[in-house]
């Protein structure tokens, strides 16, 4: 239903309004027990949500208003495979993948386990040397050619473990503008390089574009035709897919053992679990491919069975409810302090914005309530130094995820104090975007005090701390899996199908009409 039209939703309003005069620092002065009460730990993480413009009753009507929005029951329809994808009636099963399914489809999950064996033995066969190029050489190189959901998730996984994986290198090429492809191939040996055309339809236009170009450069390199026998040849033995479309697949010149399926049930945005993610199980080998899905899998029982005030991703999603339907805010930061997760704010804009950025409910109405908000984000330190600015002392109203991870033990980093820095940049900038200088000593509070006006700080910026405890593929499975179930729980709140993506449609098609 309308979540407008809940009384939850009129309780919030009038509780915010209540709430509005009261800083970040009040509410933190009023209540002692505030840091360590608002708190969740789940997964290897620990959320702090203890920086938020909430109160206990706050809480307690976040959970009325998932509880009016028949959250449980949304929680059962996609778990159980229910078609909740009504626009394409379609299930939304990538939980499936990663052994989460509670429906009672006995060959579902032989179809998954039948669907991973192929492509990861394919993997397999790539690390120990198996697979040759068309000259017989082993490959050292693979190359991803996708876009969107075939392209963020995996890139961010492979460069987020990138440490811990052995060769071959894998790479990731998207754009359609020639000079990526270009620098990507200019330091690649063709005769050792095999490429991935990783689309669903096999129909994206910009994975077509890219993949003849690569075929392209391996024919000038043996000297031959695309379309002759050798042509063909190097493009049977350098070239494999993911793919639903294995009839077009086969038509463009990749055999059906290099043509791996995933699901209809899968969306792209979620489709890393799948064959989507051959590029991660060759880059970083299918035990870690495994632990990553063991990971998301943690994830989706902690979803499915902790009461709402432990639950993570429930949590996390009524914050983004509060601000933006509440507080008026349509822009949301998450900032990483982690190397390791570079990508990780580009893979949730496709998440977030592609699942949520809708103005139609489920029954087809306009709606007059915000939905998504316009997400971005980067590298911690790094943005500190970008955008921060705005942050402390803008008048745009942020509320952000500031993400951290336990500093590294590994012997390549002992007596390396950098990664603990990292960890107290995290914590001094939540404290100082929400509490500004009263977080400080005092002695240093009262020298700041004297400063002129342009030195102040109006404070009262929101945020949650999510620190993870150590980092690792499983840590990282669940934390993406996070991220989903939250973006899934804001569409049932909100009223929309998450799992639909006409806006990104009109586009293409008029890309089409005027090129011909």
């Amino acid at each position: 239903m309308n979540p407008t039209q809940t009384a939850a939703w009129a309780s919030l309003n009038s509780h915010k309004k209540n709430l509005s005069t009261r800083s970040l620092e009040q509410l933190r002065q009023a209540d002692a027990t505030r840091a360590e009460r608002f708190k969740i730990c789940a997964c290897h993480m620990e959320l702090d949500y203890s920086r938020h413009h909430i109160t206990d009753q706050t809480l307690v009507l976040f959970e009325q208003l998932l509880n009016e929005q028949g959250w449980r029951a949304w929680q059962q329809k996609m778990f159980t495979g229910e078609p909740i994808n009504t626009s394409e009636n379609r299930a939304v099963l990538h939980v499936a993948l990663r052994g989460s399914y509670t429906g009672n489809n006995s060959a579902l999950a032989q179809e998954v386990a039948d669907t991973q064996a192929r492509f990861f033995g394919f993997a397999d066969a790539v690390r120990s040397g198996e697979v040759k190029g068309h000259s017989g050489q082993s490959i050292t190189d693979v190359v991803n050619l996708g876009i969107g959901g075939s392209d963020l998730g995996p890139r961010l996984i492979c460069h987020a473990l990138a440490d811990m994986s052995a060769k071959p290198r894998v790479h990731f090429v998207a754009n359609i503008d020639p000079i990526e492809l270009a620098r990507t191939l200019s330091t690649l040996d063709p005769e050792r390089t095999l490429f991935i055309l990783s689309s669903k339809s096999f129909s994206t236009m910009e994975t077509q574009v890219n993949a003849q170009a690569a075929h392209a450069w391996l024919c000038a390199h043996y000297q031959t035709s695309m379309t002759d026998d050798t042509g063909i040849a190097v493009k049977q033995t350098h070239f494999c897919a993911t793919s639903n479309n294995t009839q077009a697949a086969s038509a463009w010149g990749i055999t059906s053992n290099r043509c791996y399926t995933l699901p209809e049930w899968v969306g792209g945005r979620f489709s890393l679990w799948s064959a989507i993610g051959l590029s991660i199980a060759i880059a970083l080998g299918v035990t870690q491919f495994k632990q990553l899905l063991a990971g998301a899998h943690e994830m989706d029982e902690h979803f499915l069975t902790t009461p709402f005030a432990n639950n993570m991703p429930a949590m996390l999603a009524m914050l983004g409810i509060w601000y933006g339907n509440f507080h008026g805010t349509q822009v949301h930061g998450v900032i990483s302090y982690a190397e390791r997760l570079r990508y990780f704010a580009d893979y949730l804009q496709q998440l977030e914005m592609e699942s949520n950025g809708k103005s139609i409910d489920k029954q087809g109405e306009f709606i007059d309530y915000p939905t998504a908000p316009v997400l971005f984000g980067g590298l911690g330190t790094v943005t500190q130094h970008s955008f921060f600015q705005l942050l402390h002392q803008g008048r745009v109203r942020v509320p952000l995820d500031i993400i951290s991870v336990e500093p590294d033990n590994a012997p390549a980093y002992a007596g390396d104090t950098r990664t603990a820095d990292l960890l107290l940049f995290a914590q001094a900038q939540a404290d100082a975007l929400a509490y500004g200088i009263s977080a400080l000593p005092e002695t240093l509070q009262h020298e700041w005090q004297n400063k002129p006006s342009y030195s102040h700080f109006p404070a009262n910026q929101p945020s949650s701390r999510i620190h993870l405890s150590k980092f690792d593929a499983h840590t990282l499975g669940a934390l993406i899996a996070l991220y989903e179930h939250k973006t899934f729980l804001q569409g049932v709140v909100w009223n929309i199908n998450s799992f639909d993506q006409w806006g990104v449609e009109l586009g293409k098609v008029m890309f089409g009409a005027m090129k011909k």
